[in-house]
Order: C-alpha cells, then structure tokens, then sequence
C-alpha cells in the first residue's frame, strides 16, 4: 500500500546573479508519496508539487486521496503508471475507473460524487505529465480519449446561448443533477436522536467532530483539524459564544475564508473537558506539536477517512437498531444545523435577517445557497422550537438525559 509523509517546508537554489548575491526559493511542503517498497513516488510527487508551489493550490486534500486510490490500485494489479494498451479495458485509467470507483459507488462505499471527482483528478495528473514530458503519448499509448462535451447554460445569457460546449474525456463520471430537494438533506428528529444514541458508544473524537458538525455547522474538515486554542473554560452565565475560525487559527476553512461560528455554552464545556483529558495528554505525547484539538490514536489530527469508517459502522448500527437505513453522508450534519438554526431564528426576526446570520455563521459564498434552506423550511413546515430541540439532542449525545 501507498504511503504518505507529510514533508517539511523546504528551500532550493536559483541561479546566481551575481558572484555576491546567493538567493533560495523558499517553497511550502506538501504531501509526499512513497510506494509499499518505499521508492519515492517521483511523477506524483513532482504534480503535488506543482499544486502546491506554482499553481498555490489552497487545498488538496482530494488530489491526494485521489492518487493516493489510484497508486494503490495500481500496486494491487501489477499494474504500471506510464503504460497503456490499445484495448480500452486493460489501460489501468479504465480499469480503476470501472473495477474500483463504479464498483465502490454502487455498492454505496463512497458517493458517484466522489467517485467523478477522483477520476478527474487522475485525468489532470496525467494531462500534467504529458504536458512536463513526464510521460509520452502516442496514438497506440494513452490514457484517454478527448472528447467535446455540449453542457446546457444555466447563466445569465441562457436564453440567448442556451448550451456551450467544453472538452473532456471519455473517462468522466456521470453525476446525474440532483434538484433542491435532493441536495438539501437534514436529519428528522427521530434521526438525530437515535443516531447520537448510537454513538454515545463511538470514540470521544468521534462525538465531540459530530456536535461540532451537528451544532456549529462545520464542515468535516474544519471540525477535523479545530484548533486547541479556541478551546476555553465557558463561564456559567454564557449559552452561545461566537469563535472566529480560518487559516489564521489552523482551520483549514473553503476558500481560506475567516467567518464567525457559534458555539453553544455546554459544547464547549466538553470540548475544555477533553482538552485536559489524560486521554488527548496520552495521545499528543505521541506527536507533542500536534495543535489541533481532536486526535487519533497516533497523535495526529483526526482525517476524514477516520471520520468515514466510525460514520459508516453508525450507518450499519443505525439499520440494527431501526430496520431502516440512514440515508444521509456526514456533511447532512451541517445541512441539519443550518436548517434547525434557521428555524429558530424565524420565530424572532424577519427572514432577510435570519437568512444573513445562518449565511455569516456557515460561511455561505452565495445568498442562493442560504436560500435554499428558506425553501426547505417552507415546504416541510419544521417545528420553530427547532435550535432548542437541538440543544437536547446535545444533552443526550453527552449522556446527560434521564432514561
């Protein structure tokens, strides 16, 4: 299996100007890659680099577990990176596109969402190869065909230019568009709280990145890596407290945005709670410099790998428990907070300023986004009393209740 160490900021030379001037570049580590032998995984290396360091790519967390997929599939069947048969279905591009991400979408391992996404990635890997001459390509050697793709304009001049048409390959991933209702997927009530029920039992990690999802409305990464030193002891008079989060503070949020977030008083008592615990002290012994608050058992922050094997065992609980399946990935945990939090603040002000709190506290790029939570609400009609029934579910989850 593919290994990754994440690798230092580093300097290289560039020639001199002159005899008495000696200047380096100063570039940003990133994510390096080594085969299950440990060879130094050069031409994905080398593309990482160019993410990071030319192109400033704030984010790429995807290109890594995409590659990091594919490199493993490829180790799996023998299979090498730089050649292509003329067959379509023995080039390894295909075949890890049919045998590994279509096969895993179907059976519900990971969503047809991801699975386009990494394939796209594997395609800009290689067009960066081709184009470095990392790689060459023939008529009988390569990875894909191009092809022209006609896609419906959904702008503002879609009435006068109703389609464009785009290049792309034949080795992309169908996502079939969802409508409003389909993107928009909050917990029910009875959801929320057998779920918490069930992973009550689940890691502290665990617990503690799902209420920061469920009642701050984090995204799963920026939960993943929220920093030690936004963690404080609340006083007993305080319910909310409002934390600033961004790159600035370690959290790694979209688009490198800051924005505000809130935090109710009794979450953040359990987050002090953990964060002088003997149990994260016994973990950071194992990476002394680790900063962020929730860590696995190796000291390191908490992935979102980690957070999807303890998601899909609460998955199969869940079908235990109720006969039913959870039909819901873990960033509905943010579509439930905005929705509940937003139902809430209807009972008080007027939608327009409902509408900029929930935009401001979940770091919205588009008013349309928010919207779409307005129309939800309109059309299923949720109970007002929404936020404080969260706030018990808080409770529960804490195993603070009476039953």
């Amino acid at each position: 299996m593919v290994f990754i160490i994440d690798s230092d900021d580093f300097e290289v030379p560039i020639p001199h100007i002159s005899k008495n001037l000696n200047r380096n570049i100063k570039l940003s580590g990133f994510p390096t890659f080594y085969s299950a032998s440990g060879e130094y995984l050069q031409p994905v290396n080398l593309w990482l680099n160019f993410l990071v360091n030319v192109r400033k790519a704030k984010n790429i967390n995807s290109n890594v577990r995409a590659l990091k997929r594919y490199w493993n599939f490829l180790e799996n069947y023998g299979l090498p990176w730089d050649h292509f048969p003329k067959q379509k279905s023995l080039k390894p591009t295909y075949r890890f596109k049919n045998d590994d991400l279509l096969l895993s979408a179907r059976s519900g391992a990971i969503q047809l969402s991801t699975a386009a996404t990494y394939i796209s990635h594997v395609v800009g890997f290689y067009k960066w190869a081709g184009h470095e001459g990392l790689i060459q390509f023939s008529e009988e050697n390569k990875p894909f065909e191009m092809e022209l793709v006609r896609i419906s304009n959904s702008g503002p001049l879609r009435f006068i230019n109703r389609s464009f048409v785009v290049n792309s390959t034949d080795l992309r991933i169908r996502n079939p568009r969802k409508n409003l209702e389909q993107q928009l997927c909050p917990f029910t009530e009875d959801e929320v709280r057998t779920f918490f029920k069930i992973i009550r039992s689940f890691t502290t990690e665990f617990l503690l990145h799902q209420l920061l999802q469920f009642q701050c409305g984090l995204r799963m990464e920026e939960a993943c890596f929220f920093h030690l030193d936004l963690v404080f002891n609340p006083s007993s008079s305080d319910t909310r407290f409002d934390i600033e989060i961004g790159p600035h503070v370690g959290v790694p949020t979209k688009y490198g945005k800051i924005r505000t977030i809130e935090v109710p008083a009794s979450l953040m008592r359990e987050l002090y709670l953990y964060s002088i615990s003997s149990r994260r002290a016994a973990r950071q012994k194992k990476q002394p410099n680790s900063k962020t608050l929730l860590l696995n058992q190796n000291g390191l922050p908490m992935t979102s790998v980690n957070v999807a094997q303890h998601y899909f065992k609460a998955k199969k609980a869940y079908k235990a428990v109720t006969g039913r399946p959870l039909n819901h990935r873990p960033h509905d945990a943010r579509a439930t907070y905005g929705t509940y939090r937003l139902a809430s603040l209807l009972e008080h002000l007027p939608p327009l300023d409902a509408m900029t709190l929930v935009m401001g506290w979940m770091g919205h790029r588009h008013e349309s986004t928010t919207w779409r939570y307005l129309r939800y609400l309109n059309k299923e009609k949720l109970n007002r009393n929404a936020i404080s029934m969260m706030d018990i579910f808080l409770h529960e989850a804490l195993g603070e209740d009476n039953d």
